[in-house]
């Protein structure tokens, strides 16, 4: 691939970035048998995957530049961070916000024996978003469950380079407000953290805040299409790790692309591959094609089974057909560590059940 092709790819993924956002509808194929963008894009990924990554390992060059790495920011008086940074107590009859500082308030309507869930949305989103307004009304259905979700849209909007910094703030004053929760009594073992996107690195942060603060470990934390750029090659300190919750399992959907490919959890599940997802055009349609899996998995969980497996070429090929089975999405829970693969649909239903595991 010449010089210019690289950079024509590179600033495709940049305006993607900028100007797409975490969502874009699903334009179902007529015939996947036929052309198709999407099969171009899947065969060519492997390729591009490099040239991508490349430039996100040049992204804390650019930021050093204009003063937007993690540690230039730290110099600075961050007073007013965590005043643009909130709560959102999410019920049936709409979301009631709190300042990140306020767990005190919080926690006279939580509690401190009831399971917690804490939805983190990405870049370009807020806590009234879709991916939260996808994920929430499902989750108030289940029985005695607390719903949070963070917002930052005063912070992570606009410049992604500038955000994906941010986000690492973001995921310390989290962790910061969660560990005063569990100082005041709340068990860890009961708080859960959904984070799509940057999200998902905010999540990790945080669960790395939350141990460094209170020496224990949060329940779970569910990484969907963890962001790519800026975040290949980084430090474990700066985004998601198996390592930040008692159970960190993920769910790659664009990796090499908006998304991160390598494995980050304790189990990664790879639908259709986990590059490109069937019935997109686009890779925002892709990248957020993993939170709206896990927000049919909450109804449907067992519609989700994945194979234990290498590499995509080996479960299409059906040489992991007798390896174990593991369930992506919300009732995912801790087994064997590894990568998991499996068949979705190109609309909803997306789960295919037994048939989608090979």
């Amino acid at each position: 691939m010449s010089g210019w092709q690289r950079q024509r790819v590179i600033l495709s993924l940049h305006r993607l970035i900028l100007l797409g956002g975490v969502y874009a509808p699903i334009v179902p194929y007529k015939d996947s048998s036929k052309f198709s963008l999407g099969s171009i894009m899947e065969a060519a990924l492997p390729a591009i995957h490099p040239i991508v990554a490349a430039g996100s390992n040049r992204c804390e060059a650019f930021k050093s530049f204009f003063g937007l790495t993690y540690e230039q920011m730290q110099e600075k008086n961050f007073t007013s961070f965590r005043d643009s940074l909130n709560i959102d107590h999410i019920t049936k009859n709409g979301n009631i916000k709190y300042n990140i500082t306020a767990h005190k308030r919080l926690e006279r309507f939580v509690g401190t024996s009831r399971d917690i869930v804490v939805l983190v949305h990405g870049f370009l989103e807020s806590s009234d978003g879709v991916m939260v307004n996808g994920l929430a009304p499902a989750l108030l259905k289940q029985p005695g469950l607390v719903v949070l979700a963070l917002d930052g849209r005063k912070l992570i909007n606009l410049e992604y380079f500038r955000s994906s910094t941010y986000a690492r703030f973001m995921g310390e004053n989290l962790g910061t407000f969660l560990s005063e929760l569990i100082k005041d009594g709340h068990n860890p073992s009961k708080i859960t953290l959904i984070g799509h996107s940057l999200g998902a690195h905010i999540a990790g942060i945080a669960g790395k805040r939350v141990h460094e603060v209170t020496g224990k470990l949060l329940s779970r934390i569910a990484g969907l299409d963890p962001a790519g750029p800026c975040f290949s090659n980084v430090s474990l300190a700066g985004r998601l790790d198996p390592g930040d919750a008692e159970y960190v399992d993920v769910i790659h959907t664009n990796g090499g692309m908006l998304g991160l490919l390598e494995p980050v959890g304790q189990k990664d599940f790879y639908p259709a591959g986990g590059m490109t997802q069937p019935g997109c055009f686009l890779s925002t349609c892709d990248h957020s094609r993993a939170w709206q899996l896990f927000a049919e998995s909450i109804t449907t969980p067992k519609h989700f089974p994945a194979r234990k497996c290498g590499n995509w070429t080996m479960f299409k090929s059906g040489l992991c057909s007798k390896n174990e089975v593991a369930f992506m999405g919300f009732s995912s829970k801790e087994g064997p560590p590894g990568t998991y693969y499996l068949n979705t649909g190109s609309s909803l239903p997306y789960g295919l059940g037994p048939a989608g595991s090979g």
